[in-house]
């Protein structure tokens, strides 16, 4: 017994180091832990303090926006054309780690949306989750506003907010000119050249201007967003409001359009015959436009307050599809040959170069052979001098007046007008056009050339010293070029409103002033601050030699024409002194002459002879002769605007 009491000693000394050794491993892991979460919390509660405040207070703190109404747009003499009203959307709260795909059918079958729309519009709110708020229906009747009040305990994700709703107050009236509102999309938020791009400060779901004078003037129609601080619970629910920004409306504006000529022009176009025209009526003396027709027309109603509904959407696919391009605004973007209209050109630029005089101004008239081609003339007037080949139009007289010209003379007076160039109406995508000149053809047939040339080569054919002299000898400047283009035919390509500047400077003596839509932005304050009212400043007027004598010749060729025995009799008013040019505009050859080949008729005006107060071009497609398809409507508009603005007793014009 005496010899195994040691060993228990020494078995419980054993115990008790072990049990000292997990001690201090506890003690030291205890210590570790600690040392853990006092960095863990000193990282929480300093160094990112402010971050996990924020999410602390956004999870009871909401911010709404409140969109600010879009400004007005007025006429000239204060009469509503746009506005915003009051409107009602229902949006969807975002919550954390919620799917949007589970609310489709919730919001299809209770609210009447569209369910592709919507898809599509939760696919495009994926992308960026900052944004709290989707908006699911816009123009949300009372009874969806009902519902989702009633509903509010099941589903506090969905709420009715007040929205301002773009309205265009005559529907299609002006539409080509006014344009159309819309969503900024996901392509132009991501964007960087965007005008809409976020960098800019826009978000998914702002209402920017898409087309017309409401894109090319949004900075000063759209206003700035106001909010809401709220307090909410865990369901979603607004609680109370803690402070609210009110939104600062867009600036009203006042367009240079006068609604009793916009009126009568509208008129006009829905009795073009093919439904394709376009008319635009301005000061000559200063580029205010009155009046801006495109044929056919859209009601810009369908995408500001239609669009998300099967209808509406059905009704946009139809403008775009439509193969008379509806959307497309031919005033500015319809570009073809000009026609007889041209032929004052091609006279202020004789002149001017000394290749006829006012003295000595007579051409021979009637058709001619150049080459393989015989030029019709459907005038037979021996040796007219200038004034009666205006006036009666004489084809033949032009072709060999363009003869004498010669392809330099003639491309220098094309660049003095700038045709070919936009003329910086203040609208988006205006066209320039192509300029009938022999640096042009050359151009056009060298850029053909070097893409054959690469076909070939990828296609591993040889390029020829043949092939290259046939493309070279393409290009070249010919008599009938020369001749076709000098009447207004050939290679020319100028829109409308190309030719109602040209017409207007006819008209004011050669000061080519820029059409523009802007008369003025009232001044008004904002946040306490007086902004000042902004007025159109033409930067872009230029002046072609046209002296006093040259003027004359010009409004004498052109009263004739519509006073005498020449063109366009059909325009003329009893005490008004319209003068005018026809254009009738071959648009494809014999052989292919169809519904729509036929040609295309022109007239452009002003009036009155010796103080022009109004200008205008009318384009009626596909329609025939000029003085028989256009002038008449300028008659049916220049009489109205006539009697009203002297006072007179209103007549009805005979209409086409």
């Amino acid at each position: 017994m005496k010899a195994i009491q040691p060993q228990r000693g020494m078995d419980s000394f054993e115990d008790i180091r072990q049990t000292g050794l997990r001690l201090e491993a506890l003690r030291v892991l205890a210590i570790v832990i600690c040392l853990v979460l006092g960095i863990r919390l000193s990282w929480l509660q300093v160094l990112n303090h402010e971050n996990y405040a924020v999410q602390a207070e956004q999870n009871r703190v909401r911010v709404l926006a409140i969109p600010a109404p879009r400004g007005k747009i007025f006429d000239r003499k204060g009469r509503l054309l746009v506005t915003s009203r009051g409107s009602w959307n229902i949006v969807l709260s975002r919550e954390k780690g919620q799917r949007l795909e589970d609310k489709i059918d919730l919001i299809v079958e209770n609210l009447g949306v569209d369910r592709e729309w919507l898809t599509k519009r939760f696919e495009a709110a994926r992308y960026e989750p900052k944004y709290e708020y989707i908006v699911v229906k816009e123009l949300a009747t009372p009874g969806d506003v009902a519902w989702v009040d009633a509903h509010r305990i099941e589903h506090p994700e969905l709420m009715a907010m007040e929205a301002p709703q773009r309205v265009y107050v005559h529907g299609k009236l002006a539409a080509h000119a006014l344009g159309y509102v819309g969503e900024v999309s996901k392509k132009e938020l991501q964007d960087p050249n965007s005008p809409f791009s976020e960098a800019r400060g826009f978000k998914l779901g702002d209402i920017i201007g898409k087309s017309g004078f409401e894109r090319y003037y949004n900075d000063i129609l759209m206003g700035k967003d106001g909010e809401r601080r709220v307090v909410v619970d865990s369901r979603g629910q607004i609680k109370s409001e803690l402070s609210r920004v009110e939104p600062i409306p867009g600036r009203d504006v006042y367009l240079t359009l006068d609604y009793d000529v916009q009126l009568a022009a509208e008129e006009q176009g829905d009795t073009m015959p093919t439904g394709r025209g376009a008319l635009a009526f301005m000061d000559p003396n200063n580029g205010e436009i009155f009046a801006m027709v495109s044929r056919p027309a859209f009601d810009p109603n369908a995408f500001s307050q239609r669009a998300k509904t099967q209808e509406g959407r059905e009704e946009i696919t139809e403008y775009y599809q439509d193969e008379d391009k509806p959307l497309y605004n031919r005033v500015i973007q319809a570009a073809m040959a000009p026609g007889s209209t041209w032929k004052l050109f091609t006279t202020v630029a004789a002149l001017n170069e000394g290749v006829i005089t006012p003295e000595n101004s007579r051409v021979q008239d009637g058709s001619i052979q150049l080459g393989s081609y015989f030029m019709t003339s459907m005038s037979h007037l021996g040796f007219p001098d200038v004034v009666t080949a205006i006036a009666r139009s004489c084809d033949g007289y032009y072709y060999r007046l363009g003869l004498k010209m010669g392809g330099e003379r003639f491309e220098k007076w094309v660049h003095i007008f700038r045709f070919g160039e936009k003329t910086g109406v203040d609208l988006p995508n205006e066209r320039a056009g192509r300029p009938p000149t022999p640096s042009e053809k050359k151009q056009f047939w060298e850029a053909v050339a070097r893409n054959m040339k690469k076909k070939r080569e990828e296609a591993g054919q040889k390029w020829t010293e043949r092939d290259a002299r046939e493309y070279e000898f393409q290009s070249r400047w010919t008599d009938y070029d020369m001749a076709a283009s000098a009447f207004g035919q050939g290679r020319n390509e100028t829109t409308p409103i190309q030719l109602l500047r040209y017409v207007g400077a006819l008209a004011n003596g050669g000061h080519m002033v820029t059409p523009h839509l802007l008369l003025k932005v009232p001044a008004v304050e904002r946040d306490g601050v007086m902004l000042p009212e902004l007025r159109y400043e033409d930067r872009n007027k230029f002046t072609i030699p046209m002296s006093p004598e040259i003027h004359e010749i010009v409004k004498k060729g052109m009263w004739n024409a519509v006073n005498g025995d020449g063109t366009a009799g059909a325009a003329r008013v009893e005490g008004f002194d319209v003068c005018g040019k026809t254009g009738t505009a071959q648009v494809a050859s014999k052989a292919r002459a169809g519904a729509n080949t036929k040609d295309n008729a022109w007239f452009i005006s002003f009036a009155p002879r010796d103080k022009p107060e109004i200008c205008s071009v009318i384009l009626t497609e596909n329609a025939g002769f000029g003085g028989r398809n256009s002038a008449p409507r300028a008659k049916v508009i220049y009489e109205g605007y006539y009697r009203r603005t002297r006072n007179l007793p209103m007549e009805v014009a005979t209409r086409q």
